[in-house]
């Protein structure tokens, strides 16, 4: 027996024109408030809040960050920002390890002193490079009266 699979699932069907059904609920909420403001409100502030209303209602119909909606975004910050942050790791609880043997050998110290100078000639070098004596320059340079000057460079490295 042979079922037919439906291949978009996540995709909303288009209700009213180009928009689905939330599209259009949130822009048509946003209108509805826009129309009672321009009753209620002077013309600038109607003006100023009918922008914002509809900014909201638009990022709130057609904005989606990595395939989710901006409002699951937004409850997702909330959440993020007023509940107590629950941590879902945590460590395996290990058993304690067991000691070593205290006291010294003369091995472990031979063989510890010896990685630590190995290291330190790695990690610093052993021979310095040859310095090579630096010439003194001289370069000639212009003040802003047009006067020219010679200075030495010196050179910092």
């Amino acid at each position: 027996m042979q079922f037919q699979v439906p291949q978009f699932i996540e995709t909303e069907d288009k209700i009213v024109g180009p928009l689905t059904l939330r599209q259009f609920i949130y822009v048509a909420i946003a209108g509805g408030a826009s129309a009672f403001f321009y009753f209620t409100l002077k013309p600038w502030l109607w003006v100023g809040l009918s922008i914002v209303l509809f900014g909201l209602a638009l990022s709130f119909a057609f904005i989606k960050i990595n395939g989710r909606g901006f409002p699951e975004i937004l409850v997702a910050a909330l959440r993020f920002y007023w509940e107590p942050q629950t941590y879902a790791w945590r460590p395996e609880s290990k058993a304690a390890p067991a000691e070593p043997k205290r006291g010294f050998s003369v091995e472990s110290i031979i063989s510890g002193l010896a990685l630590k100078t190995a290291w330190r000639n790695l990690q610093t070098g052993t021979a310095q490079k040859p310095t090579r004596p630096l010439k003194e320059r001289y370069e000639i340079f212009r003040k802003m009266s047009g006067e020219r000057r010679a200075a030495r460079r010196i050179d910092y490295r």
